[in-house]
């Protein structure tokens, strides 16, 4: 029984690391973005929806950022170019 309880904690770790491994990131210039309802739309016309919108506020149309994202789930939304400090 221990065993099996051991491969199967093993098997959900490796399937979450294949998980991480899949996300892609893409960058461009935001043309509309609704927190509301999570919708993030870059100016090349990738739309990608976010099950946490408040992830999005303070993004602005003509803002360049960075996504994270697996197909069209945003996972994550992030300043591309930080200042150099």
């Amino acid at each position: 029984m221990r065993n099996l309880i051991l491969a199967a904690t093993s098997v959900a770790f490796l399937a979450s690391g294949a998980a991480a491994i899949a996300a892609e990131q893409t960058e461009g210039t935001v043309i509309s973005v609704n927190a509301s309802n999570g919708t993030l739309t870059l100016q090349d016309g990738q739309t990608f929806n976010f099950a946490n919108g408040a992830q999005l506020l303070g993004i602005l149309p003509g803002q360049t950022v960075g996504v994270s994202h697996q197909g069209s789930e945003g996972l994550g939304a992030f300043n591309p170019n930080p200042a150099n400090d």
